[in-house]
Order: structure tokens, then C-alpha cells, then sequence
């Protein structure tokens, strides 16, 4: 029997969360949509994302880090807008899965907020 290792199980378990996350109706206003938009913030390093169901278009904020001025991130005139179609929106998320340790960190702490909450919006959703 092989065991896993604990980045192999996160790495599993974000699957199975993006793939959760891809099954329900998609609204700007979900917790799902939110998971999305962080998973994607993060992995392109932008400062904002807009996913656009409809049009299969992700829409990224991207600029230059300035270490310049402490406590500020990006500076807003040089942000650049970058589109970015997908046809399969639960295949591009799940191409953003890295295996660092800088990212298998930051896919625990989503999965301890994203997980539990979507398990409950579905479980509240059978029951209705």
C-alpha cells in the first residue's frame, strides 16, 4: 500500500475542490466564485481577477510589484488588463495547481475556509 504524503493530499483535495466548485450555478455572488477568483489572484500574481461565466473569459489586473513604498503592492498606472479565454473552467483551474511549498501552504489555508463552506452551501442544497 503507497501512503501519500501531505502535499500529494492537498493537492487532491484542491482538485476535488475546484471540481466542486465548477458543478454549481455560477454567480458573482458565491462562495465558489470567490474561491475561484483567490485561486487565480494568486497564481498570477494580479491584483484583481473577474470571471466572466457567459463569455468564458477570465480577466486578469496585472502590475508590476513596487518595493518601493511599504504596504503598497502594485502601483495602479502601471496595472494591465489581460484576457484570458477558457473552455473548460474547472481544467484551467486545476492547470494553476503548483507544488511548492509556498503555494501547497496557501492551498491549505483555502481549503480549511473554501472546503468547509461549500460542503455546507451543498449539503444545505440536498437537504431544500
Amino acid at each position: 500500500m503507497v501512503m501519500k504524503n501531505q502535499d500529494q493530499v492537498v493537492q487532491e483535495e484542491m482538485r476535488k475542490l475546484i471540481k466542486r466548485s465548477c458543478k454549481t450555478n455560477q454567480n458573482y455572488y458565491s462562495k465558489n466564485y470567490n474561491f475561484q477568483k483567490v485561486l487565480l489572484k494568486f497564481f498570477f500574481n494580479s491584483a484583481d481577477v473577474t470571471i466572466d461565466y457567459d463569455r468564458q473569459l477570465i480577466s486578469l489586473w496585472t502590475g508590476v510589484k513596487t518595493d518601493a513604498h511599504p504596504g503598497k503592492l502594485y502601483d495602479i498606472n502601471e496595472a494591465t488588463p489581460i484576457n484570458i479565454a477558457y473552455s473548460n473552467l474547472e481544467e484551467t483551474l486545476k492547470g494553476c495547481l503548483e507544488k511548492e511549498v509556498k503555494q501547497i501552504n496557501f492551498y491549505t489555508s483555502l481549503l480549511f475556509h473554501y472546503n468547509q463552506v461549500i460542503e455546507e452551501r451543498d449539503l444545505e442544497a440536498q437537504s431544500a
